[in-house]
């Protein structure tokens, strides 16, 4: 049975033993986030301020330009450095590297070609078979057309719940898919991205609720950290994708035993 509370005790105790490590080791990460929050908070502060009504349209279309540009450019770094560092966390935790030189180590994502790109086409797969069941909204949409009443209204809020659920539910499913690949490919076990989100899909059954509810246990944090600019996420950071790697342990041992009963049997 998955005991959160005792996980998180266990990261906070490994956080504290190690606090300049972790610290430095997500700082790559959240200095790219705090940026972005900078740069998107001055393209907003700009669009207020010209009001002009000869320059409304030039202002908006300028500044939505450098917003989807800042956010293209951002999301690769951020991205780049969360996966290195939650990389890192992996191997630290079980004792395949130690706890020195965290700046470094929160790059060797891209050192790795073929992890990096096999990484990066897992998330997008993973995005595409997310994207595909919102599809499912369709019907509701069409409800809405077809019966513009209150029974159309209400079957078609119903039906828009019921997806939502469900693509909460499919993105739970897929979650531990990056983690996966990345074991196999280490392992010198490769698997495809498609067969990475399906073993997910696998190790996370019975699992959903307590993945939620980790989530939900972080709230009080992601409001701090969303009301500070994400200062605070010098400590957060590290101590949330850490929970989230040993989350990820212990599902993947889960699934390791219940493999091993079945081969026995």
């Amino acid at each position: 049975m998955y005991n959160r509370a005792e996980q998180k005790r266990e990261v906070k105790g490994l956080i504290r033993g190690h606090q300049r490590f972790f610290f430095i080791l997500f700082l790559p990460f959240l200095l790219t986030y705090i940026a972005y929050n900078i740069l998107a908070n001055q393209v907003s502060i700009n669009s207020a301020i010209k009001v002009d009504a000869t320059n409304v349209a030039t202002s908006v279309t300028s500044n939505d330009a450098v917003n989807y540009v800042a956010t293209f450019i951002f999301i690769i770094l951020s991205s780049i450095f969360l996966l290195g560092a939650i990389y890192t966390a992996f191997n630290v935790l079980r004792g395949q590297d130690d706890f020195q030189k965290p700046i470094r180590k929160s790059l060797t994502f891209i050192d790795d070609q073929r992890l990096f790109w096999g990484t990066t086409w897992t998330w997008i797969l993973r995005s595409i078979l997310l994207s595909l069941w919102s599809l499912l909204f369709i019907p509701g949409y069409l409800l809405m057309i077809l019966l513009p009443n209150a029974l159309g209204l209400s079957l078609s809020i119903a039906e828009f719940i019921a997806v939502l659920v469900w693509l909460v539910v499919k993105s739970f499913a897929y979650n531990q898919a990056l983690w996966i690949y990345r074991d196999a490919r280490l392992e010198n076990k490769p698997v495809s991205a498609y067969t990475a989100i399906m073993t997910s899909q696998d190790i996370m059954k019975g699992y959903k609720v307590d993945f939620l509810v980790l989530q939900l246990s972080f709230t009080g944090w992601i409001i701090l950290v969303a009301i500070t600019s994400g200062i605070v996420g010098i400590y957060v950071f590290p101590y949330f994708y850490v929970t989230q790697v040993k989350f990820y342990e212990f599902v993947k041992e889960q699934f390791k035993q219940k493999q091993n009963v079945l081969d026995v049997e």
